[in-house]
């Protein structure tokens, strides 16, 4: 400040003897105004400081040391040979609105309208009951199906804005940046957030994906048992009766490996 006090007093003298004429003349002198012109711009140089200061970057690399580490999506492998898994792994691999994949991979479930009104009501409610399970597993399953192949398409693109982002963060050129040294690194906190999120959605997707397997195979199994109650119903006792002798014979003929 004593630097800045002595430019500014050279400067005020400089300007009070430019403004003296060459003749001989009567110069009022008032040493308050000269003093608050002084502190003035000391003041002025003061903030000028403060300002460069406060534009300051991190002094360490931005892009190395906040750099996160993201995992690259994945498909489903449809190179090796399949028999009849490929269209569902597609449809996981690339979504399946209608869900058409889902549906010629499981047995149709049979429509009890014609054998409805013979049952006893007791026997209606339960086939409602656990009819209407499986209906809302296969909505479920298809659901989670196309869910997850409209995530592995859009999520390459939602990984390389969130690589974008981060770029920006790191970027030294000035025009990148109009915030404090403050604000680039709330920001690159955000970036690493977005990246712990997007690997987050891709790890329950995964658990997504196993929960539809089992939920298909529970299903499968809960429909044969409710076709095989249906065919007793439409075809009668001689039926029903054929179908538990057969099923006790391959319970007693059974032998473990």
């Amino acid at each position: 400040m004593k630097r800045v006090f002595a430019i500014g007093v050279v400067l005020v003298v400089g300007a009070t003897s430019l403004a003296v004429p060459a003749r001989a003349q009567l110069v009022v002198y008032d040493p308050v105004n000269y003093i608050e012109a002084v502190l003035q711009y000391g003041q002025l140089v003061h903030e000028y400081e403060t300002m460069l200061a406060q534009i300051r970057r991190v002094p360490v690399d931005i892009a190395t040391r906040y750099h996160a580490h993201s995992i690259d999506w994945t498909l489903h492998t449809l190179t090796d040979p399949l028999v009849y898994a490929e269209p569902l792994l597609r449809a996981l691999n690339e979504g399946d609105p209608l869900g058409a994949a889902y549906r010629d991979l499981i047995d149709r479930l049979e429509i009890p309208t014609d054998v409805f009104s013979h049952m006893p009501p007791e026997l209606r409610r339960r086939l409602k009951t656990s009819y209407s399970t499986i209906e809302l597993a296969d909505s479920i399953a298809r659901l989670a199906i196309n869910q997850t192949g409209a995530a592995r398409t859009d999520g390459p693109f939602t990984l390389q804005a969130i690589r974008n982002v981060e770029h920006d963060i790191a970027n030294p050129g000035d025009d990148f940046h109009s915030q404090t040294a403050l604000l680039e690194k709330i920001n690159a906190a955000e970036a690493i957030g977005l990246r712990v999120g997007e690997q987050t959605n891709q790890f329950l997707l995964s658990t997504l994906e196993q929960q539809t397997i089992e939920t298909k195979r529970k299903r499968d199994t809960e429909a044969a048992v409710m076709n095989a109650t249906i065919y007793q119903w439409r075809y009668g006792q001689a039926y029903g009766a054929d179908l538990f002798r057969n099923t006790a014979t391959d319970l007693d003929g059974w032998r473990p490996y």
